[in-house]
């Protein structure tokens, strides 16, 4: 999608038709066409568009996304750029309330959207909520807080680091590093590797995350990142919530929103999760980037619409 973008030059504007190509993974171009110093007419306006269409380089081909989901994901990404310096902050208002409410609901957690809000935004303990339940939201935050501090790479270090904040001061067994036992995923015919070789898998994960980098768009890339930690479940407890947490990751360190898989998406969500396990995974990178595009459809002023 093109738009047009005026420029400040000493006293004077200039206005732009820009448009940005994704032409590789980890390279992303603007064209311009220069309109004048000030708004251009209705036809010429539309000649500049011919204009910028005849400058604009064959876009990267994505490996499972389509071309048009591309596009639209790269508007998204402008958007989300626009946002943060409108807002001058990065994710709307209410974003970890609805994330932290989302992901724990996933997993079983009873506590209501308003409930989580009372914790996390007022610091209310809800009447007759249970420990293990606040806990859970808490952990949530600081896991979160966690992932956006961290400058480092993805690798063990990083991953068991999420798992400890989710899991900490709770009845988790091994909290902060890989199980110890076989471990079955409730309701997926899906059976994780044996405990004894998580740490190589885990390994090759990481190597295998730093190639793809490359090779992936990002989005791609976060739904595989996901889904390969879903598959090898190296954690007791917090194997879900530390995969949505990674891809939120990826799509940040890439300039895109963080996205909420809500709760109320769970069985498709677990639907794609199960393609990916049989070695389809372009049911699940679809369905993220229908969650982002959905959720994001106009990012301008502070509230996704």
């Amino acid at each position: 999608m093109a738009f047009i973008e005026k420029q400040r030059h000493g006293k004077q504007d200039y206005y732009y038709l820009v448009k940005s190509v994704r032409l590789s993974p980890v390279k992303v171009s603007k064209i311009r066409v220069f309109l004048g110093r000030k708004m251009p007419s209705h036809e010429a306006l539309n000649a500049s568009f011919k204009e910028l269409e005849k400058k604009t380089p064959k876009p990267y081909a994505a490996v499972w996304l389509s071309q048009d989901a591309v596009e639209r994901l790269e508007d998204l990404r402008v958007s989300a750029k626009n946002f943060r310096e409108i807002e001058g902050e990065a994710l709307p208002k209410d974003f970890l309330v609805r994330f932290t409410y989302n992901t724990n609901a996933i997993e079983g957690n009873p506590l209501t959207l308003r409930q989580t809000a009372l914790i996390l935004a007022d610091g209310v303990t809800p009447q007759g909520a249970k420990t293990k339940d606040i806990l859970e939201v808490l952990n949530g935050k600081d896991a979160w807080d966690f992932i956006n501090a961290f400058k480092g790479p993805v690798n063990k270090r990083f991953v068991c680091g999420i798992q400890f904040e989710l899991t900490k001061n709770t009845d988790c067994r091994i909290q902060g590093d890989y199980r110890e036992t076989q471990v079955g995923i409730t309701g997926s015919n899906w059976k994780p590797p044996a405990a004894k070789e998580v740490a190589a898998l885990l390994k090759d994960a990481f190597k295998k995350y730093r190639l793809e980098k490359r090779a992936l768009h990002p989005v791609e890339l976060a739904s595989w990142l996901h889904n390969r930690v879903a598959q090898i479940h190296p954690f007791t407890d917090g194997n879900g919530r530390t995969a949505r947490l990674l891809m939120n990751m990826v799509l940040l360190r890439n300039g895109f929103p963080p996205v909420v898989i809500e709760v109320s998406n769970k069985e498709e969500y677990y639907s794609v999760i199960e393609a990916a396990d049989e070695g389809k995974p372009k049911p699940f990178c679809d369905f993220l980037a229908k969650q982002l595009l959905q959720q994001y459809a106009v990012l301008k002023t502070g509230k996704p619409e």
